[in-house]
């Protein structure tokens, strides 16, 4: 009798444990609080008296202490991503200050990244205007488009819906390739080129596709959002033995991945968490049933391979040869954050909620400067052997981060 209450003793508590891990979907667990305070506070408000200038290009790399680095002129990534993460600023303080930089930041864009003959967007311009690198990158398109998504969405004017519609078209002819991805980058006509592909900005540019489509709700935006999304789970998703599921980070121009660490090839951990919650999202503007099974897999992978069990956050990087790259960088962290809130949400289980808090402590610990404001580049032991740059990661995944679990812990189940 007593060995029956024991095995019956350890059955309930398996069960227990099963039902703590799936039930609920466990969004008091996000520390809303937190994540507004650290948003705004901390890092933001920091950007917003550092960064911003009179003509409404923005100032984009900063040591630790926040003074100015020398640069040459603009980058179209870096302006685009400060304007983004001041529309989450004024978002979520009401604070017009981000808003009025946003607004004047976008305006720029428009007026002297563009370019008035061919389309598209210039890579680097001066001060004053002047083009410095007038080729067309993908990865700066994508956030061009991202940003002005968010212009429409936060301030309703039409200028900013038809801009980004605009880029949509104008990176779609120009810059994807024939097999539906898109090319790196193409020279100011954009001619025709050679190159290796690599999956990062089709990431960002899917990202861009959700946030016109949910901006504006045209069949236009998401049926690009759609093309691009299943472009890369039918064409670039690679299934695992085990059932889990990566997109590995580099490709020959036929879209083939590198199969070597000679050649180049890794898989991206961080980039892995990306795509968990852009295939949410997708799932959750109806674009296909595709989307929520990629993500289930991709988070499978992410967590036996690139998360730490531990200590908490993302590693680095896979290698074919199935050897991992453990150090901890920011952004991985941020990204690794926001997919676990997603996931937890989405799929009810409770072990997510955990790694979200131990995730958080991490970042808590190790990437919060508590002394000079904004975030360290890389975690303790990184940084405690030089490994860490001063300066400031610009603020767009952090921004991200932060805006999502509190939109997930506060929107209606």
């Amino acid at each position: 009798m007593n060995k029956f209450r024991a095995a019956l003793g350890m059955l309930l508590g398996i069960l227990v444990m099963a039902a703590c891990d799936f039930g609920g979907d466990g969004r008091s667990s996000v520390d809303i609080e937190w994540h507004r305070q650290s948003l705004m506070t901390t890092h933001l408000a920091r950007w917003l008296a550092a960064a911003p200038t009179e003509s409404g290009l923005f100032r984009t790399t900063f040591d630790r202490r926040w003074q100015a680095q020398p640069k040459t002129g603009s980058d179209l990534t870096g302006q685009s991503r400060l304007v983004y993460a001041m529309l989450i600023g004024y978002e979520v303080s009401g604070d017009k200050r981000y808003l009025e930089a946003a607004t004047r930041g976008a305006d720029v864009l428009l007026a002297r990244f563009h370019d008035p003959i061919y389309g598209g967007f210039f890579k680097r311009v001066a001060d004053d205007g002047k083009v410095l690198d007038e080729s067309k990158h993908t990865y700066g398109h994508a956030f061009a488009l991202l940003a002005l998504s968010h212009m429409y969405r936060v301030s309703r004017d039409e200028r900013y819906r038809d801009a980004a519609l605009n880029t949509w078209r104008e990176i779609d002819r120009g810059l994807r390739d024939e097999a539906g991805g898109v090319r790196p980058s193409a020279p100011r006509n954009f001619a025709a080129t050679t190159a290796k592909r690599t999956q990062n900005p089709i990431m960002h540019l899917f990202e861009a596709l959700l946030a016109l489509s949910e901006a504006t709700q045209d069949p236009e935006a998401l049926a690009g959002a759609a093309s691009v999304g299943n472009f890369v789970v039918h064409k670039l998703l690679q299934k695992m033995p085990d059932g889990s599921a990566n997109i590995p980070e580099w490709y020959d121009e036929n879209w083939k991945p590198l199969r070597t660490r000679e050649e180049g090839g890794f898989i991206d951990l961080g980039h892995q968490f990306e795509w968990i919650h852009l295939f949410l999202s997708a799932e959750a503007q109806g674009l296909g049933s595709v989307f929520p099974a990629a993500s289930s897999r991709i988070l499978e992978y992410a967590l036996k391979v690139g998360y730490d069990e531990v200590e908490g956050g993302a590693f680095f990087r896979a290698f074919p040869d199935g050897s991992v790259d453990r150090s901890k960088y920011w952004w991985q962290q941020a990204e690794c954050l926001r997919a676990l809130v997603a996931a937890a949400v989405a799929t009810k289980r409770r072990d997510l909620w955990r790694r979200y808090e131990q995730t958080l402590d991490l970042i808590r610990e190790d990437f919060i400067d508590q002394e000079n404001g904004g975030w360290r580049f890389g975690d303790r032991r990184l940084c405690e052997r030089g490994a860490c740059p001063d300066t400031q990661p610009d603020p767009y995944h952090m921004a991200g981060m932060h805006w999502a679990a509190m939109r997930a812990a506060t929107k209606k189940p």
